[in-house]
């Protein structure tokens, strides 16, 4: 009855307003809005891992032969159609190194037994993709003091970050000569070392190369354990995620590393080496993962190549046309900050003289280095490109891929190029 009366009186009250002129547009209440459903918020995705991929190449070794093949009819050096094969790998990588076995002087061009390249050579490496050049080597002092520190200049000069040789001791003193870079959100710490200088002394600048035996002018093989150890220490308070060591050393032509070499490689993990990467004996030597204690009694895993081969020269010895690009792949746990070795593959590679198998005027150059099963496989299916693969070429790839899995182990995909 309540409700009635009340719906009377607000009817009355409408006309008379109504009829006074002064009615209210009338709004008929409409259903109720139902209350919003509850949101499910979307979990947020988690977080991919940061990688980077590293391609590791071994020896640059300036012989004649290279010099004469890069050099242009204007008088310029260019090396860049030795990689056109396999260039795609490096260029490929987040950051590529290899070592350079030469002075750029700027002056007059020598090879064996001292070795001064022109500056064409460090801007070929650039331009194929090389990112950082070890310069400690038994050839560092090929051109002397001088010729050691133009060849820093030149390499800044394009952009191309080097470790192993220092333009002064402040330079080396920086970070103990190390070189500190940050890929993907993973920082590295790169260090390089040399066995020695070929009788060629530093004494009144011993910071010039780093060298990792106390016997650098005679024996070669008392390795320096203190400066190791300080040098480690060193790049373990830089606090970085991974730390790569460079070696040059070992026996020439061995395609075992020697005690010495496993011992300083030992030495190099127990201190925080997460990759070490040999050079010099101009072979191809094992690679291999190992799993390392640390002092707190977890684990990691670490890489190793005693030696990775000569990338570029003119050897015709066996197995020192053969070398390999090491890839390895770092990730890092976004949730724990933890950084890990979380792939790792080679590609086999020859330096292929065409000279040997008369088909250098097919090809339009007489040396390049091949990704060994790419053209096996193309011949494989018919494809001799061009008539520049014969039978024996052939042959011998498939020799040198079977000795590289021989010396460097088992082959898998690569990871990326």
């Amino acid at each position: 009855m309540k409700r009635a009366g009340a719906l009377l009186l607000c009817l009355i009250l409408i006309f008379t307003l109504a009829s006074c002129g002064e009615a209210p547009a009338l709004t008929l209440p409409g259903p109720l809005a139902p209350s919003a459903a509850a949101v499910t918020p979307t979990p947020s995705p988690e977080p991919e891992p940061q990688t980077v991929t590293l391609t590791l190449a071994g020896d640059l070794v300036m012989h004649e032969g290279l010099n004469t093949e890069a050099r242009q009819p204007d008088g310029s050096y260019d090396y860049t159609h030795f990689f056109e094969d396999v260039g795609h790998y490096i260029a490929d990588a987040d950051y590529a190194l290899c070592c350079l076995e030469s002075s750029l002087t700027g002056g007059v061009i020598k090879t064996y037994p001292l070795f001064t390249s022109p500056d064409g050579l460090a801007e070929s490496l650039s331009e194929v993709g090389f990112d950082l050049i070890n310069t400690a080597s038994n050839h560092a002092m090929d051109g002397h003091q001088s010729g050691l520190i133009r060849t820093l200049d030149v390499l800044d000069s394009l952009g191309l970050d080097h470790v192993g040789t220092y333009r002064t001791q402040a330079e080396y003193d920086e970070n103990n000569g190390i070189v500190v870079k940050e890929i993907n959100g993973i920082s590295i710490a790169f260090l390089d070392y040399s066995y020695g200088t070929n009788g060629i002394p530093i004494y009144n600048f011993p910071y010039a190369v780093n060298l990792y035996n106390t016997a650098y002018m005679t024996t070669y093989v008392d390795p320096d354990y203190d400066k190791l150890a300080a040098d480690m220490a060193a790049a373990r308070a830089l606090g970085t995620d991974i730390i790569a060591v460079s070696m040059h050393w070992g026996a020439e032509y061995q395609t075992e590393p020697s005690a010495n070499q496993r011992n300083v490689a030992d030495f190099l993990f127990e201190q925080g080496a997460d990759l070490v990467i040999g050079g010099h004996p101009h072979v191809p030597q094992p690679m291999e993962l190992r799993e390392i204690k640390n002092a707190d009694g977890t684990t990691r895993m670490g890489y190793i190549c005693y030696c990775l081969g000569n990338l570029l020269s003119t050897m015709k010895s066996d197995y020192t046309y053969l070398t390999a690009l090491a890839q390895i792949e770092l990730s890092k746990d976004p949730a724990t900050g933890e950084t890990a070795i979380s792939g790792c593959s080679y590609v086999p590679v020859m330096m292929v003289n065409l000279a040997n198998y008369g088909t250098a005027s097919l090809a339009g150059w007489q040396r390049q280095l091949w990704d060994i099963p790419a053209p096996i496989a193309d011949y494989e299916s018919g494809d001799d490109r061009g008539g520049i693969i014969t039978p024996a070429l052939y042959e011998d790839l498939r020799q040198a891929l079977a000795d590289c899995e021989s010396i460097f182990g088992p082959l898998t995909p690569a990871i990326r190029g």
